[in-house]
């Protein structure tokens, strides 16, 4: 048998989920959009996508031009990308080596720690409070001059976001002891905050986006990087070639025309999240505040978390948890859609929880 290189030896992934979901359950667990696009959305993309462009390379420039004047920045600080996913591990194919040490926030995405090992980091862990809270001196500790990558998702994977003055302070401590900072805004639009505009200001920082959203295009593979126009030039050096493809910039490009689409579905997510809470309140459960398209449940105690997984799964609704470790030890995770979709959800939590679940 042929051992693959020494540095992926260790690591253990399962397969990606490959099972039919569509239309057959409730998908409240990947945080992806929960509802269709409308089928005008489609119906107006296809009609922009020409024969020629179906058998030639995607032509991009376009794409780019409208989204760097969306976000108002130089068009050489952006960079496409197989959505956000992609871009991170572009940023730890550039810059890590092996031995160098990856600062990242616990919980966080999961695919942090895999790429560190799979690039030969070290992983270093700044673990949240059981409150959810995160001294940013916690952070600022641990970067030394050992450290390569900081790497902040704001907001992160527990629905919390920091302040841009706190990051900056990060950033300017990983500056003296030439680290870069990766901050992911997966879930802006959620979440107003950005570190956009310091972007002329720090030469390392790095910050990295998806459409997947907030815009709702999870399966078409849509992100990006910004950055000074240097770190671009060393990050296209290990950027896989037409990766973006024409159908994905032409959908990406009709929701930048049409921002009342993105602007709509994060309203609905709020007042499904604003409903959640007084729902699960009156259960006797607790719905952890949340800048993000889900939400992280504590329920009673008398209620078995995993049991009700179960069956809500058994009812074609599927949700996540319960999780591990601090500070979302044995809590269920939702993502969340317009009100209507969670008053189903909260209908059957509710029949389950009265049986005693």
């Amino acid at each position: 048998m042929i051992e693959p290189k020494k540095l992926l030896r260790n690591i253990a992934r399962a397969p990606s989920n490959t099972e039919n979901r569509l239309g057959k359950v409730m998908r409240l667990d990947h945080n992806e959009r929960t509802t269709p696009l409308p089928q005008a959305v489609l119906d107006a993309v296809w009609k922009t996508i020409s024969p020629e462009e179906v058998v030639a390379y995607p032509a991009l420039e376009n794409l780019y031009c409208k989204l760097a004047g969306s976000l108002n920045v130089p068009r050489e600080c952006l960079l496409l990308t197989y959505g956000s996913d992609t871009g991170i591990r572009m940023v730890f194919d550039t810059y890590l080596n092996e031995g160098d040490e990856v600062v990242m926030l616990d919980p966080g995405y999961g695919m942090f720690p895999v790429y560190t090992d799979m690039f030969g980091g070290k992983r270093v862990f700044v673990k949240y409070d059981a409150d959810f809270g995160l001294p940013v001196a916690r952070i600022i500790e641990k970067i030394n001059s050992q450290t390569k990558l900081v790497i902040l998702a704001n907001p992160n994977h527990t629905g919390t976001a920091m302040s841009e003055a706190d990051i900056c302070s990060v950033i300017q401590v990983a500056a003296a002891h030439n680290a870069l900072v990766l901050v992911d805004e997966a879930y802006h639009y959620f979440y107003a905050g950005t570190m956009i505009d310091h972007l002329p200001a720090y030469d390392n920082l790095v910050i990295v986006r998806t459409m997947s959203k907030a815009f709702g295009i999870a399966p078409l593979r849509v992100g990006y990087l910004l950055s000074q126009p240097v770190n671009i030039n060393n990050l296209i050096k290990v950027k896989l070639t037409y990766d973006v493809t024409t159908l994905s910039a032409k959908f990406a490009e009709y929701l930048i025309d049409h921002p009342e689409i993105c602007q709509e579905h994060v309203r609905d997510v709020n007042e499904g999240k604003a409903y959640l809470a007084q729902e699960f309140a009156l259960l006797g459960a607790h719905v952890f505040p949340s800048v993000t398209n889900f939400v992280f449940v504590r329920l009673p105690e008398a209620c078995d978390a995993a049991a009700l997984v179960r069956a809500l799964e058994a009812r074609a609704i599927w949700i996540k948890g319960p999780f591990k470790g601090v500070p979302v030890d044995g809590y269920i995770r939702i993502t969340v859609g317009p009100r209507a979709q969670m008053a189903i959800l909260m209908k059957n939590v509710k029949e389950l929880i009265g049986k005693n679940t």
